[in-house]
């Protein structure tokens, strides 16, 4: 919590720095886009495995841009992830698993390409984003045949913090309308997004992660 809270801190300074200039404008916009999660259950990364259990994540944001380069913002966003051992390398061990997610991700936006209220001739930029926020997620996990001896099950909810970074582009398609498509992969904080937490020395405590594409729509008020 100490880094949320000094990741709030410097929103506030940047905002007394920069929010009187002449480029700032707030960008306010909803997405949908895609989660994965990769776990002890996804435990693979293939193609097949991820257009198998790929599901959806809805977001809404709102950002404000100091300047042509640099935006605080912050998004909340509801999806689910599922997992199942059949996609991955325990083909037959028999685990699966959904996992309702919540997010609220404070984040700091820094342009590549000079983009905003007094470059309406530039039609796209290419950003990069990162931030950390509260996760809440709830796991489901289901076993066809028995839990394997060196798990234990954690189902039901829990929440904490999750960190992120991600990359995508900005595209003007209108005066005041601009179309987003971007890519995010956050490491949870926690090692049982899949419900299950393995007891193995040397194993413990490496955290889950995951991560999808977005695409948003957002209007830009100058």
């Amino acid at each position: 919590m100490k880094k949320i809270w000094s990741f709030l801190v410097v929103m506030g300074i940047g905002g007394s720095l920069f929010g009187q200039a002449r480029t700032a404008y707030s960008e306010l916009g909803i997405g949908i886009g895609t989660l994965n999660q990769k776990s002890e259950i996804a435990n693979t990364t293939s193609a097949g495995a991820l257009l198998a259990e790929v599901r959806p994540n809805f977001s809404a944001f709102a950002e404000r841009h100091f300047n042509d380069w640099f935006a605080l913002g912050i998004m909340a966003s509801y999806g689910w992830t599922v997992a199942n051992d059949e996609n991955h390398n325990n083909q037959t061990r028999g685990l699966s698993v959904k996992t309702d997610m919540f997010q609220v991700n404070p984040f700091v936006e820094v342009n590549l390409i000079k983009f905003g209220k007094y470059h309406l001739d530039r039609k796209f930029t290419i950003y990069l984003r990162g931030g950390a926020g509260f996760l809440a997620y709830n796991p489901t996990p289901n076993a066809a045949k028995t839990y394997p001896d060196e798990f234990d099950v954690e189902p039901d909810a829990y929440s904490g913090v999750n960190f992120f970074a991600g990359t995508g582009v900005k595209f003007r398609v209108s005066y005041d309308y601009i179309l987003t498509l971007g890519v995010q992969v956050h490491n949870s904080g926690a090692d049982n997004l899949d419900g299950i937490m393995n007891k193995t020395p040397g194993l413990q405590g490496k955290n889950d992660s995951y991560g999808g594409i977005n695409i948003s729509f957002s209007k830009a008020l100058f």
